[in-house]
């Protein structure tokens, strides 16, 4: 009976142990690797976003634009092991980079591409989202880019753009709501719908399908 009973707590050992290590592991990769990853996550919060944007274990995300992978590696733990997250970008020294990220954490479910300005080369048809964060003001020719990537999605895939709001000083800069819609329609997509809860940060999230009503949260 005393033999039992010490192997019993033994093994319940090794489960609290491991647990705490997989908790330890996942709070390490999502912590922000700088000051500027922790203010820019504090007006983007991953955890907020991915749950209006319906996120979850076993999708396949691409985000366009992944840079050194603030973001990448908040997908890849969404979605998990039975999920996949393509992290495309055009700088090849930011995905090597994103890369090494990945082996640190052990992340085997993000894959990177390096795209072009007008040719993001995602995989066709295999996409239930297509995700942009604070990079679509950056791009050459956005509607080039996003058309080119439209094949990627599935059938009931979804684009989503987090982007900054004009601000006064520079309003150029940044597109207008009215503006983003014209964009993405003649890129062969129909807003669904913008989120505005970070409003307050500057930031809409627009959500765009390949062909349905248009509507406001």
């Amino acid at each position: 009976m005393y033999h039992k009973k010490a192997l019993f707590i033994f093994f319940a050992l090794i489960l609290v142990s491991s647990t705490a290590v997989c908790v330890q592991k996942q709070q390490g990769v999502l912590d922000p690797e700088n000051h500027n990853e922790a203010r820019l996550n504090r007006l983007q919060p991953p955890q907020k976003i991915m749950d209006a944007l319906g996120i979850a274990p076993g999708m396949t995300v691409a985000e366009i634009g992944a840079g050194r992978g603030r973001y990448v590696v908040q997908l890849a733990v969404r979605v998990g092991e039975n999920g996949k997250v393509y992290a495309e970008d055009i700088d090849a020294s930011a995905l090597k980079y994103l890369e090494k990220r990945c082996q640190k954490w052990g992340l085997k479910n993000v894959k990177t591409i390096l795209g072009d300005v007008t040719n993001p080369k995602l995989p066709e048809g295999e996409l239930d989202l297509i995700f942009i964060i604070s990079s679509y003001h950056h791009f050459d020719d956005p509607v080039a880019l996003l058309r080119k990537a439209r094949s990627a999605l599935k059938p009931d895939g979804k684009l989503a753009i987090g982007e900054w709001l004009p601000r006064d000083e520079n309003k150029k800069a940044y597109s207008t709501p009215e503006q983003m819609e014209a964009q993405m329609k003649a890129a062969g997509y129909k807003l669904e719908r913008i989120e505005t809860f970070l409003k307050n940060n500057n930031m809409y999230i627009y959500i765009f399908r390949t062909g349905r009503a248009t509507s406001f949260s």
